[in-house]
């Protein structure tokens, strides 16, 4: 579904190069959770960035269902990011003067995957999936930390994404709140979504099926 051929990410610095990714290889396929660790600075986010588009690689391609998701069309790449992967991150991203429910809607704005009628339909699901159901009219303002996380997740699988990238979803949370949202990206990859998750929390990865190890020392990338 996802893969990753000889990926290599640098950066160009005053008196040199700074390599951040070397020779990564991925195949991530229907099912997979995934799970990216490593220490702090070695490129966890920028793989993540690059795997969902957000990002080039200097070298190596990235291909989604066989075909190259680096050099295309810009409004195709769009598509394929607000239609074919959700995101889910440390930090809620929203618009705080839309309600809830706008919030959630916000990905069938852009798409004609789904009529109005099955958009609203389809969030009304995920809102009582996630449990907050009762929260559809309040402004993100007065929701808490748990609460926000799992408006954003809900928006994430709206448009019945292929692949769910989630960068950090627990670090801002209780464990309370962190348990209910790995059990939910379990539950999507149980499902036939694949997820892939960037996190430093050992805890957080023993929910994943795989794991992806990013080392300091570029050539002992690999996974288990």
């Amino acid at each position: 579904m996802l893969e990753l051929v000889d990926v290599d990410k640098s950066f160009d610095l005053e008196g040199g190069t700074n390599q951040i990714l070397s020779k990564v290889n991925l195949s991530v396929s229907t099912g997979d959770y995934y799970a990216v660790l490593g220490p702090s600075g070695v490129g966890k986010s920028t793989l993540l960035s690059i795997m969902c588009g957000l990002d080039k690689p200097s070298a190596g391609d990235v291909r989604l269902d066989g075909n190259s998701i680096v050099d295309i069309d810009v409004e195709e790449l769009v598509r394929i990011r607000n239609e074919e992967f959700g995101f889910v991150f440390q930090s809620p991203y929203h618009l705080n003067y839309r309600t809830v429910l706008e919030n959630i809607l916000l990905p069938s704005i852009y798409s004609r995957r789904f009529s109005r009628k099955q958009a609203l339909e389809r969030a009304s699901y995920l809102i009582n999936y996630v449990g907050i159901e009762g929260l559809e009219s309040r402004l993100p303002a007065h929701l808490s930390g748990g609460e926000l996380q799992r408006m954003v997740f809900a928006r994430a699988l709206l448009l019945e994404p292929k692949v769910i990238f989630a960068d950090e979803p627990t670090g801002s949370l209780d464990k309370a709140n962190s348990e209910k949202i790995l059990d939910l990206l379990s539950d999507q990859a149980k499902n036939g979504s694949a997820v892939v998750m960037v996190t430093h929390d050992h805890e957080a990865a023993e929910y994943a099926s795989k794991i992806l190890n990013l080392y300091k020392t570029k050539a002992n990338q690999g996974v288990t």
